[in-house]
């Protein structure tokens, strides 16, 4: 299947005052015309990346524009690469933006993402594919770059790095613009945001000549739109909780969270405001007109839901590190002692478990449980309404057990529903599906 794909690397966002970085680059890759590859025209792919562009040429940063089948190629994305490599230090920051096709190829029981760009005899052409080894090591050569956030807009987003979920305790308490400044822009991060899971399509019919994704996460960089800060200032969780909470829809639905290397700190972008020149503003779409063009489904108030995304899936995420810091307190503490858990075994069986069973079964798993290791890790919104969510994860863990067997879990897909505690800011899992054909819809 080919698919239309966008995907961003940006590597330290600064802050809105004082900032600490001294050089800002990026490569803002796009094309449209892949008829040497025998692949469909793209619509959006170059308008995307031209606005892109004038977002963050008007933020400072020094631009290496690749554009079109002749610029955009895997030979020339690489020499850019380099050349930033030589100049980039710890103080500067670095955008890789892509815009175009994108696969999906199944190697040795493995499934290997690629950006597809011009330069190869066709579109299996190495010299043709940007692989998720490549995009590593585009990451390792510019290590030296504090903060990294990748964005796909693709359907293969989840198979371009390896997901973790955060540590717990880890969770930022933003008291002040000081200590976003200080403390978070000091810290190590590794985030990225995606357009939607495995096998869903990106909707390019935006508009002025973009993408809807790309236009959600535009106008979210609007000033007001997702953060009040007079400063300008916005956190990379506002930013995608907004993208994730009015995008979400039966074609793809955003996920958001941490990679691997990730040390507690959050990117941080400025507002279009804060650019010069100042950007115009994108047309405004109505609520009841985006949800007859089918966004908005799953929200009953979509514009309130995007800042307490990041506290709705807490419970998921905790789970998850429960595992892998192997704490069957922290586990369970996740569930309301009402909970429903079902699930499909292999052999086409299915359960359904209660609080108690959950409990019993759990003891016995970690006291034999020698390690785990998250291989993939992927939260996906799939609705809200009042103090009730949904969430859809697909995940890949390695399971180690004492007795030396291991259970390797690959793509597994489950949806979760939490509800508010009352009078608490605290979430709890009351329904789980587990072992599901699809992520959840409502």
């Amino acid at each position: 299947m080919w698919l239309r794909v966008l995907a961003v690397l940006l590597i330290g966002i600064g802050t809105a005052h004082g900032q600490e970085f001294r050089n800002s680059y990026a490569i803002v890759v796009g094309v449209d015309d892949y008829s040497s590859l025998g692949l469909s025209r793209l619509a959006n792919a170059e308008s995307d990346a031209r606005a892109v562009e004038r977002y963050f040429r008007a933020q400072g940063y020094q631009v290496t524009p690749l554009m079109g089948p002749q610029a955009a190629t895997k030979r020339k994305v690489e020499e850019a690469v380099r050349m930033i490599a030589t100049r980039i230090t710890e103080l500067d920051r670095f955008v890789f933006f892509f815009a175009g096709h994108g696969k999906a190829q199944r190697t040795e029981e493995v499934d290997v993402a690629y950006l597809v760009v011009p330069g190869g005899r066709d579109k299996n052409d190495p010299a043709s594919l940007i692989s998720t080894g490549d995009i590593v090591e585009y990451s390792r050569r510019l290590d030296l770059a504090r903060h990294q956030l990748f964005i796909f807009d693709s359907c293969y987003a989840g198979l371009m790095g390896q997901f973790q979920t955060r540590t717990v305790g880890e969770r930022p308490q933003y008291d002040s613009e000081a200590f976003l400044v200080r403390d978070l822009s000091a810290r190590r991060v590794r985030q990225y945001l995606s357009a939607g899971g495995e096998d869903q399509e990106v909707l390019d019919n935006g508009p002025t000549n973009l993408s809807w994704f790309t236009y959600f996460l535009l106008k979210g960089l609007e000033p007001g739109v997702v953060s009040q800060r007079r400063s300008g200032l916005i956190t990379f969780p506002e930013l995608a909780s907004y993208v994730q909470a009015l995008s979400a829809n039966l074609k793809h639905t955003p996920a958001f969270g941490s990679l691997a290397g990730h040390r507690g700190g959050e990117f941080l972008l400025l507002s279009t405001a804060q650019g010069s020149p100042q950007l115009p503003r994108l047309p405004s779409i109505s609520i009841q007109t985006l949800r007859d063009l089918g966004f908005l489904t799953r929200s009953d108030a979509p514009e309130r839901v995007g800042p307490k995304i990041d506290r709705m899936r807490e419970p998921i995420d905790l789970i998850y590190q429960a595992w892998m810091q192997k704490k069957l307190d922290l586990y369970l503490s996740q569930f309301d002692h009402g909970v429903v858990q079902t699930g499909r075994l292999k052999n086409g069986s299915t359960y359904s478990r209660g609080y108690d069973e959950i409990v019993e079964r759990r003891r016995r798993d970690f006291a034999r449980l020698d390690h785990v290791d998250v291989l993939k890790y992927e939260v996906m919104y799939q609705g809200s309404e009042g103090r009730q969510a949904t969430f859809g994860v697909r995940y890949s863990i390695d399971f180690y057990w004492r007795d030396g067997n291991v259970t390797r879990e690959r793509n597994i897909n489950e949806c979760y529903n939490v509800r508010q505690l009352p009078a608490e800011d605290r979430w709890v899992i009351v329904r789980n599906d587990d072992y599901q054909h699809r992520i959840c819809y409502r």
